[in-house]
């Protein structure tokens, strides 16, 4: 009976791997999200408290990066601490796996946000930009913000974005809504961040024209949809989203860009959102719970 089990579980997760769908294993979206909310935010209010204090402004930054842990942190709790050993396997072959990338994904998508930028600052130079935008960004910070925006963002952010929360969702809502719902958590996740000095989203609650800030979090969703079309089409893998990330962030934080020029980025993104949804039908529908074969359509129901 045991060997016949392991047996069926294995052809589930390998067809899964085949197909791209989301393999049955014990998904607990609601532990990891509230997991994820708390130890995040607990770290980045207290950072807003502390920084407030005289001699202490400078100190944001820790409690940022504290935070920062706290997805990947949720994830690796769930799978190594209580999580099957199926799960496991699952996480470290999709962590590490070049295998699962596929180049005829990979290269347009690391190509995408650098062109995606070039176009906007386009826009905004031929409507009367400065053409300092088209040099690089300069500045104190600037040596320690590609350093967290290129490399310790994407590795920390996508081991529990993709190496849980994505697939926690998808496997119960289909690829569609779990992308669409996926987006505005990712979003509402980052709100403290308005309150604690030195952050960018700090820098953008600080200006007059709050159309920027709201753009930051919208833009994060058109983000999410994309970001998860690539994850799934380089077989779940989390290395290739991880590449993805930092290109995103490089095209954002390497020019010397405008805010008027990121929100015409924003439109871009949406603008492949939605295109990628329309033209790729199969992708996101029928939902995986309904597909026939599907090991999705045999997972439990959702459990906290």
């Amino acid at each position: 009976m045991v060997g016949a089990a392991a047996g069926n579980l294995l052809r589930r997760l390998m067809r899964a791997i085949m197909t791209n769908a989301v393999p049955p294993l014990d998904w607990r979206p609601v532990r990891f999200y509230l997991i994820t909310f708390v130890a995040t935010w607990i770290p980045w209010v207290a950072g807003v408290v502390v920084a407030s204090r005289p001699g202490l402004t400078g100190t944001g930054g820790l409690f940022n990066l504290i935070g920062l842990l706290a997805p990947a942190a949720a994830c690796l709790t769930l799978t190594f601490g209580g999580g099957s050993p199926a799960l496991k396997a699952d996480f470290k072959s999709r962590f590490v796996g070049w295998s699962r990338i596929r180049a005829r994904y990979l290269i347009p998508a690391l190509l995408m946000p650098p062109a995606v930028m070039a176009l906007a600052l386009g826009v905004s130079v031929a409507v009367g930009g400065s053409r300092d935008q088209l040099r690089l960004a300069a500045g104190g910070n600037l040596a320690v913000m590609i350093v967290v925006a290129l490399v310790l963002a994407p590795i920390i952010e996508e081991t529990g974005w993709r190496g849980y929360g994505v697939d926690s969702l998808t496997s119960r809502l289909g690829r569609l809504r779990g992308s669409l719902l996926f987006g505005v958590i990712w979003s509402v996740w980052h709100a403290p961040l308005v309150l604690i000095p030195g952050t960018y989203q700090h820098d953008l609650a600080a200006m007059p024209n709050h159309l920027y800030l709201a753009n930051f979090f919208v833009s994060v969703i058109p983000a999410a949809v994309i970001a998860n079309w690539f994850f799934y089409r380089n077989g779940r893998s989390i290395l290739a989203v991880v590449l993805l990330h930092a290109m995103i962030n490089a095209s954002s934080v390497l020019p010397n860009a405008g805010q008027p020029a990121k929100c015409v980025v924003t439109l871009i993104y949406s603008a492949i959102a939605i295109g990628l949804i329309a033209a790729d039908r199969g992708f996101w529908h029928p939902e995986p719970a309904a597909a026939p074969g599907d090991p999705a359509s045999t997972a439990p129901g959702p459990s906290a």
